[in-house]
């Protein structure tokens, strides 16, 4: 059975996150690439035909049956993670799967579907970001790193840096259910964000240079962000933004509503190499993940991570799994304290390894 070798495992066990060189098939690859494509079109070619008949159609009932069609063919293409292609991707003989299996054990959870991610090319934007800062600020390609299972507010960032939200924009922003779909808190369960195991990556198109839409992530982070539950944890909880020594909210980014998606005592520890925006903030360098087509990457949850902007020509299109430990036990499914607080505690297969090199590396 494939599994990581040596040097893998230090690469996994020291960075958070290890790059499997040319493990995914290019056919399986070019298939869920081509269907990506076949769905775009498909997508624009019914929009453009309902569109149409809305101009020539005066009844408002059919007109409304119209325009919720229209946006849910819009959207189709984001749902394609159930597509037979993207399950070929991590079918049960895939030599990526038996990577993850032999590494957490089985049956690994989350290999069902993928979330199927796109970056066009674009310019630096006015966008304001959940960061509260504009694209076009922010360094590293507009790569502001997150962690995964964190409330991203009920609606878009807002965008205009010449006043706060008025009362009932942030009513409407501040809502329990986020745009993500995840909660701000999770009653009962001593956090207030959810978790899984560890998120597996495979390109479907070329990101072996920067500023190709390039995964970045916050290497070594694991290490401290492990520290800082514990240190949550030991202070009562809850875990995560609102919790011990975790503002959620940067009231002095430039909308006056950022979101901090991963501690500041995390942040500052990432200085060297660091860029700064005109008000001092600090913005840390990511590692820019270079990715070939047959390549994947596998990332612990506690690793800070984004997409950066893609200045190609090509969209960047990735095939994301988040993947999560048989061992879990199902009333802590979406919210695992342990998981939080030991980055290592769900991989069983290998859990000897690790802390046989970290005790060799302490």
């Amino acid at each position: 059975m494939r599994s990581l070798s040596p040097e893998e495992l230090q690469s996994f066990v020291k960075d958070g996150y290890v790059v499997l060189r040319d493990i995914v098939p290019r056919s399986t690859v070019e298939s869920a690439r081509r269907t990506f494509y076949k769905s775009i079109e498909t997508s624009l070619t019914e929009s453009q035909r309902l569109l149409s008949s809305l101009v020539q159609d005066s009844d408002n009932g059919t007109r409304k049956a119209k325009l919720k069609e229209h946006a849910t063919l819009a959207s189709s293409w984001l749902r394609l993670g159930r597509h037979p292609d993207y399950r070929s991707l991590v079918s049960e003989d895939a030599d990526v799967r038996k990577v993850v299996e032999q590494a957490m054990g089985e049956p690994v959870y989350g290999f069902q579907f993928a979330q199927v991610a796109a970056r066009f090319p674009t310019e630096p934007s006015e966008y304001v970001t959940e960061s509260g800062y504009r694209d076009k600020d922010i360094p590293f390609y507009g790569w502001h790193g997150h962690l995964d299972g964190l409330w991203n507010g009920s609606q878009s960032p807002h965008q205009d840096l010449t006043r706060s939200m008025s009362k009932e924009e942030w009513e409407q922003w501040n809502q329990e259910k986020g745009r993500n779909g995840v909660q701000r808190t999770y009653p009962g369960t001593g956090a207030n964000m959810t978790n899984f195991t560890a998120l597996l990556g495979i390109p479907l198109s070329d990101q072996s240079k920067e500023g190709t839409g390039n995964l970045g992530l916050l290497k070594g982070a694991h290490h401290p962000i492990s520290r800082f539950f514990r240190y949550q944890r030991s202070q009562g909880g809850p875990l995560g933004p609102d919790g011990p020594g975790w503002q959620r909210l940067h009231r002095e980014a430039p909308n006056g509503s950022g979101l901090r998606h991963y501690p500041e005592q995390v942040r500052e520890q990432f200085e060297d190499e660091a860029e700064y925006t005109s008000d001092g903030r600090m913005w840390p360098k990511p590692t820019l993940i270079k990715l070939s087509l047959g390549d994947a990457i596998l990332v612990l949850h506690a690793v800070p991570h984004s997409a950066s902007r893609c200045e190609g020509n090509e969209p960047r299109i990735m095939a994301y799994y988040r993947l999560t430990s048989p061992d879990r036990p199902d009333n802590a499914r979406a919210s695992y304290i342990e998981g939080l607080c030991d980055c290592w505690h769900e991989w069983r297969g290998i859990r000897d390894s690790v802390n046989e090199i970290l005790a060799t590396s302490s």
